[in-house]
């Protein structure tokens, strides 16, 4: 059970959170590689690669994700990402997602389209939702949703502009929905515990979801009310206008989860002139 949860969780999180999202100066141009480690206490557990490309107005994502150590023994997962999407009036939105995650289990893939023209979102997935294990997605829920990862540049984008953490957005990534709320926790200074890790003064932005639809019937990670210390998001500009998630820390039942972004991974190219 407890090896489950943890898979669960790394697919959870690299799809939404520890690939990165970026915050830059409207128009720039660029690429950047990132990678992040997963820990659990003192054992590695993750990782996650990302690649980035932004243009004037459009955003493209390739990443990976895996499992190191103890968890890639007893449950391997490998799981990938791609998306692109257009930047419209400073805010992010997504053109088409794809998902998929590959385990000893099982292998499920979810493509999702949004037509800016429309508005209309259409999925494919392979298998179908079991809906003996999970709730049923609502087209309620689904109509006006944007992708956790727009989601989060577009956080990113008002932290840039604000210096604080706010907004809820509606998210849908072809699997599950969910409704997310962004805190403002202040700041702190964010100590280097790994050799790799991120050291100096970072923006804490808590985050709280309410699921909709496709999640787990049954889950232990909602047998209580999350606070928005629960999980905790750490923001650092680590260049001018550049602003990326250095560190998130997640509670559980088996105690937390810390991602920390490995900075010599840490690769931009701008093509701005």
């Amino acid at each position: 059970m407890a090896v489950r949860f943890l898979i669960r969780f790394i697919a959870v999180l690299a799809c939404s959170m520890s690939l990165g999202p970026v915050a830059v100066a409207d128009n720039a141009e660029f690429d950047l590689q990132l990678e992040y480690r997963v820990s659990w206490s003192n054992a590695d557990i993750a990782s996650a690669t990302a690649n980035w490309s932004f243009g004037g107005t459009s955003f493209e994502l390739a990443a990976t994700s895996r499992t190191l150590g103890m968890t890639e023994t007893f449950r391997k997962y490998r799981g990938k990402v791609e998306i692109s999407g257009r930047i419209e009036n400073g805010r992010h939105a997504p053109d088409t997602l794809y998902l998929s995650g590959i385990s000893k289990r099982r292998t499920r893939e979810a493509t999702t389209s949004w037509d800016g023209a429309t508005g209309a979102i259409s999925t494919t997935r392979t298998p179908e939702l079991d809906l003996e294990k999970v709730f049923p997605l609502e087209d309620r829920h689904i109509e006006g949703a944007i992708d956790p990862l727009s989601a989060m540049l577009n956080a990113l984008a008002n932290l840039s502009r604000t210096g604080t953490c706010s907004g809820t957005e509606r998210v849908y990534d072809g699997l599950r929905t969910s409704e997310i709320t962004l805190h403002d926790l202040g700041t702190a200074v964010v100590e280097k515990d790994r050799p790799f890790s991120f050291e100096g003064e970072a923006r804490v932005c808590g985050f709280t979801g309410t699921p909709t639809g496709g999640h787990q019937r049954k889950s232990r990670w909602r047998d209580k009310e999350r606070k928005p210390e629960d999980l905790r998001v750490f923001v650092a500009e680590v260049r001018p206008d550049l602003f990326i998630p250095v560190r998130m820390e997640a509670k559980s039942f088996l105690g937390t989860v810390t991602s920390r972004l490995v900075m010599p991974s840490l690769r931009y190219s701008g093509r701005d002139g």
